[in-house]
């Protein structure tokens, strides 16, 4: 009978233990363990395995360095698997070489047929996350959507744009850029009807589809 290689990366020892005795009772998988990414490469090594199933959180640096490394080096299948993912992890995980996603709390039999449909050529991905994943995938759409409006704003405009996104008034944002508060208002006007928007609120949240988050907590902080 053929063996599959499977690699068990999981840095939580007793978790390891348990998911390499189950799959130990299938015949067809030959189980090999790590705790780390140096471990995985030590392993990759020697053995070359078919699958390696890596916690998202693997010491040092998360799952994503591994994915990667495995991806670039070797022929070997990943997939990732959590207790409490979250879908930009996920995302990055399946960008960095990852062909699927698994939560922890699998049946037996589930991960079993996981391993082996990835050899198939299956893409194993936990029905919770499955509808978060196309969620970011459109809204990396509407992001790039965004950005493209974006460019017909002139620089100044741009500028103005990311402190209405913040909530700052015409009076702030004027003694911030060091320009009048008729300029200021010139601008959100301009900006508004190159955008095609109707109010500073649809501006901020049109701010926010462009860059995110992260760029608006940092917009908040050049402007304090």
């Amino acid at each position: 009978m053929r063996h599959t290689q499977v690699l068990v990366a999981e840095p939580v020892r007793i978790l390891r233990t348990g998911v390499v005795n189950l799959l130990r009772r299938e015949s067809d998988f030959e189980v090999l363990e790590a705790g780390s990414l140096t471990e995985i490469e030590e392993v990759t090594v020697a053995h070359s395995p078919s699958i390696a199933l890596i916690d998202l959180d693997l010491p040092p640096a998360g799952a994503i360095p591994a994915v990667t490394w495995l991806d670039r080096e070797c022929s070997t299948l990943t997939i990732v698997w959590s207790s409490r993912p979250t879908r930009e992890a996920v995302l990055a995980a399946i960008r960095a070489g990852a062909r699927g996603y698994l939560h922890k709390e699998i049946s037996r039999q589930g991960l079993v047929r996981a391993l082996r449909g990835i050899t198939e050529g299956e893409a194993p991905l936990a029905r919770d996350l499955a509808a978060l994943m196309i969620d970011g995938l459109h809204g990396q759409e509407q992001r790039a959507t965004a950005q493209q409006r974006m460019a017909t704003l002139s620089s100044r405009e741009r500028e103005v744009l990311r402190l209405v996104a913040t909530g700052a008034r015409n009076r702030e944002i004027a003694g911030d850029l060091a320009i009048s508060e008729f300029t200021v208002k010139r601008h959100v006007q301009n900006i508004l009807q190159k955008l095609g928007l109707s109010s500073r609120r649809e501006a901020g949240d049109f701010y926010r589809a462009a860059f995110g988050g992260e760029t608006l907590r940092e917009a908040v902080g050049q402007s304090a």
